[in-house]
């Protein structure tokens, strides 16, 4: 996996995938794309690599502004949940400790999918970190392929 820095941003590529976290000290990494009929899960996990535990990460689903894209042309804003570390899916919010080192799990449910679609070409997870200065603008994955059964 190859890190740049980039001004304040932090861009990783990972096996064709891009991501953009908005700050060196945050890391995300995708686990897993997979479909089942027209739903897909993204599991991801996020890491905290400062010093000090981030206070207020929050994470988003579709009541707020949470959007993806994929190849064929569609956009979804709707019916889309999230979790993070062993929590129920909501489309609301979820606010954590994200702690110095601690890996945390982070997945997003992505409902009424085209069957067509092979990659999530553009999600935009709607993620607040006041310490870090991110927020619903900041946070960009690419290129995701999906794994179908």
């Amino acid at each position: 996996m190859a890190m740049f820095a980039f001004g304040l941003q932090n861009i990783i590529a990972q096996d064709g995938i891009k991501i953009v976290t908005g700050h060196p000290d945050f890391k995300l990494k995708v686990t897993r794309c997979a479909a089942s009929g027209k739903t897909v899960v993204l599991d991801m996990i996020v890491t905290n690599l400062g010093d000090s535990d981030i206070e207020r990460f929050k994470v988003h689903g579709s009541s707020y502004a949470t959007k993806v894209y994929d190849d064929q042309g569609n956009i979804y804003e709707e019916d889309i949940n999230v979790k993070i570390a062993n929590k129920q899916y909501t489309t609301e919010a979820y606010e954590i400790k994200l702690v110095a080192g601690v890996p945390t799990k982070y997945s997003l449910m992505i409902a009424n999918v085209s069957p067509q679609a092979e990659t999530l070409v553009l999600v935009e997870p709607d993620i607040w970190v006041p310490a870090w200065k991110i927020d619903l603008n900041t946070v960009k994955i690419r290129n995701i392929p999906i794994t179908r059964d």
